[in-house]
């Protein structure tokens, strides 16, 4: 008997984990670019003349909004052109666009350069999971793509050590520098420095392959697929609600942390913000992937089991054991009590996405699954980025003090995990039930 198509991958196995390698460069320094801004808060908003709800705004609405929506788009194009040549080109793009961001003179120039940097960045995701779909047997496929998301938090943590760096390096390499009558600032150094890095992986994706793909593009328009697609989860909403906006109201109140933690142990500890950042980037590595496998083993485990909700399960695991760290965090005295409950905050954050992502699945009919995942990073970004600009405003309008941004995280923590928890429960039958439908 011969080989299924999705048996063996079209790659060697040589070539196929040296795109794995190049991918997941491209995307740590993609979640560089994206992440850098966090460290450089206070020096930005001192320069720029930014309130706390513009820096939200620029800083969180801004990035989810143009990354999901630019990602459906680019995902049905990504089918039909090189993906590998639309990475370089994106990437070429998105580091110019960071370098931009370093010359912003106020809110708009800030925004629009911010906004270019999203759209750009949106084609590493669809494209870089199409290559390995196709470089990849599919019962091989787990730990490659596993390999490639650990990239985003290897990004985050290296965004506060590299934007250290750089603020160290810039008055030296841009001494005599000068913008708009003025000596040119580190924090506008840190984006010129971030902008070179993206020769590395660029370097490393010209010299991958392009997998062959296995079957050919559909020829179907963007609008009518996605539409047909909108109509099937429309009549299943009930079981995918609670995977969509469950696991998004779970996670919008650590996003809103990790955006503002650098800034508020400043504010609050008198910690330098790329010091906080870095800190926050060890949770990353040591907590975060920690998580992000134990909620994959947990899922695993129940399923074994004969839990067929096991994967939902987790989900209200994580979202019972995320809220009161996070909570707790907000109110410690010091910076060395604040981080042990931020990291453990982030392990319980890190266990949703791979079981979220694998009940997308499962209850999806293959012709449709790509799509599933899509819309699952669109809802994710459009809420839970929103609620970075929400803090901000909380902390301005109803807190009224910048040093109470601890307050705004506290109340958002405990209305989105409540929210979260109360969602799944609800969730639970209405899920099991799509399963059985599903066979």
């Amino acid at each position: 008997m011969g080989e299924s198509p999705e048996s063996v991958g079209t790659l060697p196995n040589r070539q196929a984990w040296y795109l794995v390698f190049a991918l997941t460069v491209c995307n740590v320094i993609a979640t560089v670019d994206r992440m850098a801004m966090t460290v450089l808060v206070t020096p930005m908003q001192q320069s720029l003349g930014l309130s706390d709800t513009d820096t939200g705004l620029i800083g969180g609405l801004v990035l989810g909004l143009f990354y999901a929506l630019a990602g459906l788009p680019i995902a049905h194009y990504a089918d039909r052109l090189n993906r590998r040549n639309l990475i370089c080109i994106a990437l070429v793009l998105w580091s110019f666009m960071t370098a931009l961001c370093g010359l912003a003179v106020g809110f708009w120039s800030l925004f629009l350069a911010r906004v270019a940097v999203a759209v750009f960045d949106a084609a590493l995701s669809p494209s870089g999971n199409a290559m390995l779909s196709d470089a990849f047997a599919a019962n091989a496929l787990s730990r490659p793509l596993s390999v490639f998301a650990i990239g985003s938090s290897l990004g985050n943590t290296l965004a506060a050590v590299l934007t250290k760096v750089f603020l160290a390096l810039s008055p030296v390499v841009f001494a005599g520098f000068v913008w708009y009558e003025q000596p040119l600032e580190p924090w506008r150094g840190v984006f010129f420095g971030l902008a070179l890095l993206g020769i590395i992986p660029l370097l490393l994706l010209l010299a991958a392959r392009e997998p062959p793909r296995r079957a050919a593009s559909s020829n179907a328009a963007f609008l009518p697929e996605m539409l047909s697609f909108f109509r099937y989860i429309a009549g299943e909403w009930r079981g995918y609600l609670p995977c969509y906006l469950g696991y998004t109201l779970m996670v919008l109140p650590l996003v809103c942390i990790a955006f503002w933690t650098p800034t508020a142990y400043e504010r609050l500890y008198a910690v330098p913000s790329p010091t906080a950042g870095m800190w926050m980037g060890i949770g990353y590595i040591l907590f975060g992937i920690t998580g992000t496998l134990g909620g994959g083993w947990l899922a695993d485990r129940w399923d074994r089991k004969g839990r067929v909700d096991g994967k939902l399960r987790v989900l209200l695991v994580a979202a019972l054991g995320l809220g009161p760290f996070a909570v707790a965090g907000q109110f410690m005295p010091t910076m060395w009590s604040a981080l042990p409950c931020l990291w453990a905050a982030m392990f319980f954050a890190g266990m949703g996405l791979g079981p979220i992502s694998a009940a997308v699945q499962v209850m999806t009919p293959t012709a449709l699954r790509a799509r599933a995942a899509a819309v699952l990073y669109l809802i994710v970004n459009l809420v839970a980025f929103a609620g970075i600009p929400l803090a901000g405003a909380v902390t301005d309008y109803v807190f009224g003090h910048p040093n109470r941004i601890n307050l705004s995280l506290a109340t958002i923590t405990v209305v989105f995990e409540a929210l979260a928890v109360a969602l799944v429960v609800w969730g639970l039958p209405h899920f099991r039930r799509q399963l059985a439908r599903m066979g």
